[in-house]
Order: C-alpha cells, then structure tokens, then sequence
C-alpha cells in the first residue's frame, strides 16, 4: 500500500470527466466495451464533518485511488493509491484524517479475495497508518486476519473511532464480538466492552459514545436454531438485560438503528405487532416492546435507513428502498433543501449530503448514470462538479420501468422491465434476467448488462419472484423450498404476462443469470424447453443439496444448518425435494444452446458445480459454451473479464434471438 503525494489540479480528476455536452444518438451506437469499462468515480462521495472536502475514488492505472478535494481552492490531492488493489470505503475520522480499506472490487467477500484491512491518512496525504493487515499480508506473516468493522467516530477533533472485532469469540458459533476505542495515529485499541453479554454480533452506541444495546446471535442446542438475544444497559456502569429475543426462522429479528440525542430513545426495525413487512419502532422499555411506529410502507420491509444529522443534533428523516428509493424527511430544513434541488434539476433522482454551507448533490436519471454537483447553501449556487459515466454522457439509455404481474397462485411480483429505447413495445425478444441469493433482490438504477440488451433491441425483464427479500415475511418465505417449484413459476408467469399484452415475441426468449439466477437458467431450460431458446448461467448453482454437501464452500455452517435448512431443504429428510429440484439430475430435459462461466477461485459457488453440468450436458450431445475467469471469484472483478464477458453474452444471445435467428 502506498500513499500518493499532492497533486495540485482539480483538473486531473475532472479531465475528461464529462464535463461538456455531447450530441445526443441512439443507444445501439455505444460500443459494448463502453457498458462495462470502471466508471471515472467510485460509490458516493463522502463530505468532510466541517463540509470543507470531498473524498472521491477515482481510477489510476486500472486502480480506484483515494483522492481528496478542497470544495474552497478546487485543488486535488491524491492520497492513497496501490498498484495492484482498489481503494475502498473511505471515511473521515475527523475534518484532516480518513480511514479507508482495500478490494479487488469483486462481488467475493472482502475477506475471502485477501483485501480488507484498514489504512489511515491525513487529507494531505501524510501519517499513513497500517492499522489491519489486509488478509494477504496477515497470510504471508503467518498471523491471523483481525478484521475490524467501524462503528461510529468518536467525533470532534479525535483522531480515534469506535470499532468492534472478534478476536477473542473466534470459537462461538457465529463469532462474539468486543468494541475497542482504535487510535488511527497510534494504532492502539482500548477495550472497552469489559463486561460483554456474550455472543454479540451487533452493538449501538448512544451520542456520548457509550455502548448501551447489543444485539447476540447464539444456536439453540438440541434445535440448532439460531436466536437473537437483544440486550440493553442504562449506563456504562449498569447491567445488561434482556429485551427481546426472536428466531431468525421467524423473522422477528430487532435490527438496532440508533439513539436519538437525547441518548434515551431507541430506534429499532422489525416486524412487530403481527406486522408482515417491517417498520422503524420507538422502542418502549416499560414492557420491552416495540411502541411508536414512525415509518412504514405498503409495499416495503422498512428496517433500516433512519437518517441522522450528527451535527445539528437531529433524526432527520428515513430512506425506504421499495422499488425506487425514496426519502421521507421529518426535518423540515432537509425538506426545503429537497425541494429547491429537485426544482433545480427537474426530473432527476436527487440526493445529497449537507454539511455546514456545502451540500453535496448526487442526480440520476434515465440518461444520466450519474453526475455531482455542488450546492452552496449561503449563496445558493449550484456547480458542476463531475460525472460518474462520461463515456455514456449524451448517449440515449432505456428506461427502467417499474411493473407488477400476478403469479399463478395469486401472488403479486413486483419486477423491472427495460425497454428498448425508441422502439414500439411489440413482439420485442426478451431476456429475462434473474437475480442471485435467492435471498436477495435487484435494486433500481444503472445496471451495465441491462443497458447493453436493451441497446441492442432486447426487452429484459427483472422479476422479484419469491424469496426475494425487502417485500415482507409472506413473499420472502412463499419461496422456501420452492427451487425449481413455484419460484421457477414466477419468472414463466412473468414472461407469460408480457407474451399475453404483446410485448414480447413468444418465439424469441432466452433466460440469463447469475448464482441462484443461474441456477433459475438451468432449471428453466429443464422445466420449460420450449419457451426459452438460450441460457446464460455464470457461477450458478446447478444441484441444490451441493450447497450442503461441497464442505470447501463458505455457505457451509450453523446458518445454513438451520435457516438454509428451512429455506432451500435439509439434506437429512428432503432427498425427494432435492433430486426434484436438481439441475443436474433433470438435465436430459435441456433442449437449448447454454453459455456457463465460472471463477476459478469462487468459494461461495465452487467451479465442480459448472463442470458437473458441462460435462453432463456434453455427454448427451447440447451445445454448451464454457468459460473460466482465471482468479476470479463469485463474480468479475477485473474489466477486461466484465469486458469480455459483455461481449460474450451480446454474441451469444443475438445468435439464438438476434434478427438473423432462425424462428
């Protein structure tokens, strides 16, 4: 890890940035390579505590490095940069020092791809600190990783942070956890959770930093079903009582969402009161139940995205991610500030961050991946800063609706459906593209493979099918033990939906994604040969009970004994389900042309579950192209990969449904 003396020109991050306008064409002109290149700037960017700078992530050299810019002279500095890794998740500790880590940007867990770690640096790019070794460097000095998750910053002028580690409960079942008081000058922790109620795996700290509530993770014996214990103290000299405890097989889990600043309120999220979607709860401690329900929605789990203002000392609102995010502001200062930005720039998604006299303005649109802007609250002046995408500034993108369409049993699915810009919606191919988990969902906003179909004249339909996660308790279990069942159903009554209104050419679809969207791929292609004419499955589950039974994979483990169990089947008693369910096992039943890829280094989908299918699939006489991402993991990191995989699936797709495939 290095650190990068000052640069001097604002002008090396902004160049090239977009800036300037281009004329306006048809999305099928942007070359491919344009929807899968590194974007110019990474993530958000984070404004200082005082609202004087702005930390960016911007590449160099293949790399994203952490660059500081001074809202007042405009002037750049980058100030931490390394050959072979991305900086990431940078966070001010005070107005003059950041802490960031490192990544090699893969959808892997940080730790299972040798990143992580924790780095300090001054604004300036001076006092560069080690104070976690990333997994590499802790492997190649024989020591084990001690990976610390930051908690909150002590605030002030302090140079110090609140973070939590489980050094000392490596041997629980779900690990156990302390909090330290970490000095990013010194590197030196402090413990502070002396008298720990055992087994936490979340904490919450009140505005005076005290550690007041603590959230315990434990694996009943006998059952093997895994409990949440939350705990509350008075004070820091005050013992711990219980306050609430729920299996997570029931989904009446407290998430701890933070103390308003009269440190004796508790925020909590959850589905209380017979609640099937979550809301944000005052918590009543009289009895120990979830009181006041502040926020809501009717068709969103809403447990988290309570909004703080550290600052000015308020709770100033909550961000429900329904379908498209939204912000609710009890503030009205925040709501004001709302306004006039979105009047500012009309028909834009609009969010900021505000800080003293600078608010920070990130907008979004159909055309627009993503530009910044700089809003001075006392002038009321509103500059460009910079763009996120420029290679894609005045290009022509599709735009992402948001739908709904009833399942065969009832079931309302929500789902996105892109559509080619400038076309009439008729008779359109369509590739339905799956999203992974299945405990999981898609999210609205940019997404580079969506783009590109839909640039090149296909439809693409994101269904939320069950089990998907974020909808409520009832559409999130409907899909347990329903691989290959009913979930599979979801995305054929979609399709079938889109056929029915003429959207959509029955003749020319294809299905595509990636791990359980893979799976979904190669189970479609089993369960309904003559809807889909190609399949794309990259780092895909192909046989369910392989999630059990592969020992080297990470999704071994007390989670996937016990809820795992319940969600996907358990080996011990559900051998029917699992050869019903089998990918693998129904292969004969695959009539279509598939495109597999996998990483050579994925844990969480180890590659045995792409070459058991190819081989299978090659046995019987199917077309099957294979693909190995040489060091990747559960998905590409590297741009050339997303690159070549882009093209990959643009090539392979238009051969089956492009307008020379044969009907």
């Amino acid at each position: 890890m290095k650190h990068t003396p000052t640069l001097t020109l604002l002008a090396l991050l902004l160049t090239g940035a977009g800036m300037h306008t281009c004329p306006a064409h048809a999305g099928e002109t942007i070359p491919i390579a344009d929807f899968f290149k590194k974007s110019e700037f990474s993530g958000s960017p984070v404004l200082s505590p005082d609202g004087q700078n702005l930390a960016v992530l911007t590449p160099r050299n293949g790399r994203f490095v952490l660059a500081i810019i001074n809202l007042e002279t405009r002037a750049s500095t980058v100030v931490a940069s390394d050959p072979d890794w991305d900086v990431a998740s940078p966070l001010w500790v005070n107005n003059q020092r950041l802490v960031f880590s490192i990544s090699k940007g893969s959808s892997e867990v940080m730790e299972k791809q040798t990143g992580g770690g924790l780095f300090a640096v001054n604004r300036d790019g001076s006092a560069f600190r080690i104070l976690v070794a990333s997994v590499k460097d802790a492997i190649s000095t024989g020591k084990p990783y001690k990976p610390v998750r930051v908690l909150k910053r002590v605030g002030d002028d302090s140079n110090d942070l609140i973070v939590s580690n489980n050094e000392r409960g490596r041997g629980a079942d779900l690990g156990a956890s302390d909090v330290f008081r970490l000095d990013t000058t010194t590197g030196r922790k402090t413990l502070l959770t002396f008298h720990n109620p055992g087994a936490v795996s979340s904490w919450q700290l009140d505005h005076a930093n005290v550690i007041r509530v603590a959230s315990a993770l434990t694996v009943e014996p006998g059952s093997k079903r895994i409990k949440q214990t939350v705990y509350h103290r008075e004070s820091e000299s005050a013992p711990w009582k219980s306050i609430h405890q729920a299996y997570l097989d029931e989904g009446k889990e407290m998430t701890l969402l933070g103390f308003d600043f009269d440190n004796k309120t508790l925020f909590v999220g959850g589905r209380f009161n017979g609640r099937d979607k979550a809301g944000v709860h005052i918590w009543n401690f009289a009895d120990n139940s979830a009181g006041e329900l502040i926020a809501e929605d009717a068709q969103a789990d809403v447990d988290d995205g309570l909004l703080f203002d550290v600052a000015r000392k308020k709770i100033i609102g909550v961000q429900v991610d329904g379908m498209k995010t939204t912000k609710h502001y009890f503030d009205p200062e925040y709501a004001r500030l709302q306004a006039s930005l979105n009047a500012s720039l009309p028909n834009e998604e609009v969010n900021f961050q505000w800080r003293g006299d600078h608010a920070v303005v990130t907008a979004t649109s159909v055309n627009n991946v993503g530009k910044v802007y700089l809003f001075d609250t006392h002038k009321k002046t509103l500059e460009s800063l910079y763009s996120m995408q420029p290679l894609l500034d005045g290009k022509k993108l599709s735009e992402q609706k948001v739908i709904s369409y009833q399942a065969r049993d009832g079931l309302n699915i929500p789902a996105y459906l892109t559509l080619p810009q400038g076309r009439p919606a008729k008779a359109l191919p369509l590739v339905a593209y799956i999203h992974g988990g299945p405990h999981a969902r898609d999210h609205f906003g940019y997404d580079g493979l969506t783009q590109m179909l839909a640039s090149r004249g296909y439809a693409v339909l994101q269904p939320q099918f069950r089990m998907s996660t974020g909808f409520g308790w009832k559409h999130h279990t409907a899909g347990w033990k329903q691989w290959g069942l009913a979930m599979q159903d979801d995305i054929t009554d979609g399709i079938e939906d889109l056929v029915k209104q003429g959207i959509v050419d029955r003749k020319r679809v294809c299905i595509i994604g990636a791990s359980y969207g893979g799976y979904a791929t190669m189970y479609g292609l089993v369960k309904n040969p003559d809807l889909y004419k190609c399949g794309i499955n990259w780092v895909g589950v192909t046989d369910v009970k392989m999630l059990f039974t592969v020992n080297w994979s990470d999704m071994s483990g007390p989670v996937m004994d016990d809820i795992g169990s319940k969600m996907h089947g358990d080996p011990k008693t559900d051998e029917a389900y699992f050869q019903k369910a089998s990918a693998i096992g129904n292969a004969a039943s695959i009539k279509a042309p598939v495109l597999m890829a996998y990483g050579s280094e994925d844990v969480r989908v180890p590659l045995i579950h792409g070459e058991k299918m190819r081989d299978q699939l090659r046995k019987q006489g199917n077309t099957v192209e294979w693909m190995v991402m040489t060091g990747e993991g559960h998905g590409w990191a590297k741009e050339s990969n997303q690159i070549l995989w882009g093209e990959s699936v643009f090539r392979f797709i238009d051969r089956y449904i492009g307008p020379g495939a044969a009907r």
